[in-house]
């Protein structure tokens, strides 16, 4: 009973540790304190807190010129995603993180950023109970379950705003930001026919996923699964991975066979959520959390069982010599009758040893 009070409290207090964290950087990015944030985006450099000064951001004007020149081309000259990550890698200009080759993703997480017209955002995303789709270095690992939350985008009405300096003005982000919301809209992509396995095929080799590819002969038009490991203008070293295409229409019949043959079967049914359950347990935080509270409890409960057999024993440390306190061992030292006394003497009262007794044994504490 007492060690489960004490799991409880345990992981009362790691609810509330959290809570209070989370409230103080509230409280500071209301402050406008931009040590809350992460690390600084492309184009600016995070100065740290010193005696003299809080937490700032401060532009890197190489940097910063690159930042304006990519918003005109995408805002001006409507050029595209790709086309800014291929002029930027042909450029040779790195990434801040040092890398010769630009990603998609990383021109378009810059393009939506509000930092550049001077409005760092606290609080953009939030976790849910809900587990994402796991990654290359999940299926590695042979995991099929992520050990992480989903995220999702607050509401911009939740969002802390802290002042920074602005790089491009308001005019061309919010362009910008048009462009990408008609891009969404108007995709090619939301045009297309879906295939079974869209998002869900995975290579077992590399442990990229598979995409969607497509090829037109005389009479009609076939798709591909294809691994993104066997592009070679993805990776600065080409391809990582040897696979072929493989036809879409085959793999989906196959696919297809083995769904139908599965929900004909209820024993079957019952195996494969069996399976994922467990999976789920097994890479569940709260399973690992909950493990290493009871390692926390089981080595509490031996060392009490060690303390209560050394007492039972006679080796407890009350019994045993307490370390000399360096104010009264002079006085001990010096109080310390006659081992020669008579027994008369050690019998009546020892006014003198009480006199010159050590101030740790005359003063209540």
């Amino acid at each position: 009973m007492l060690l489960q009070f004490q799991g409880m409290m345990a992981e009362y207090e790691r609810a509330l540790i959290i809570e209070r964290s989370r409230r103080g950087k509230a409280f500071r990015a209301r402050s406008g304190m931009v040590n809350v944030l992460g690390g600084a985006p492309y184009g600016f450099r995070h100065i740290r807190r010193s005696d003299v000064c809080e937490a700032r951001y401060e532009i890197v004007e190489d940097e910063a010129q690159v930042v304006r020149e990519m918003f005109r081309r995408y805002s001006d000259e409507q050029a595209s995603i790709g086309e800014l990550a291929r002029w930027l890698t042909g450029e040779g200009i790195p990434t801040r993180t040092g890398k010769d080759r630009w990603d998609r993703a990383v021109i378009r997480a810059m393009l939506r950023n509000p930092a550049y017209v001077g409005r760092a955002e606290f609080l953009k995303t939030g976790t849910t109970d809900r587990r994402p789709a796991i990654n290359r270095q999940a299926r590695l690992q042979g995991r099929s379950v992520s050990r992480h939350h989903a995220k999702f985008d607050r509401p911009k009405d939740e969002w802390i705003t802290i002042a920074v300096p602005a790089i491009i003005n308001e005019a061309t982000f919010e362009q910008a930001e048009r462009r990408l919301v008609d891009n969404r809209r108007f995709a090619a992509r939301n045009t297309k026919e879906p295939s079974l396995l869209m998002g869900l095929a995975a290579c077992s080799c590399c442990g990229y996923a598979y995409y969607r590819t497509s090829t037109r002969t005389a009479k009609r038009k076939i798709y591909y699964y294809r691994c993104l490991g066997s592009d070679d203008y993805r990776y600065p070293q080409g391809r990582v991975c040897d696979n072929k295409p493989v036809r879409a229409d085959y793999l989906d019949d196959v696919v297809w066979t083995h769904i139908t043959a599965l929900l004909a079967d209820p024993a079957l049914v019952q195996n494969e959520l069996d399976r994922r359950l467990t999976d789920m347990r097994a890479t569940n935080p709260a399973t690992s959390e909950r493990a290493r509270l009871e390692r926390d409890l089981t080595r509490a409960a031996k060392a009490i069982e060690r303390l209560v057999q050394a007492y039972q024993e006679d080796l407890s440390p009350s019994t045993s010599s307490a370390p000399a306190c360096p104010i009264c061992a002079p006085n001990r030292t010096a109080s310390r009758p006659p081992s020669t006394r008579s027994k008369k003497s050690s019998s009546a009262p020892n006014a003198w040893s009480s006199a010159t007794a050590s101030p740790c044994e005359t003063t209540p504490f």
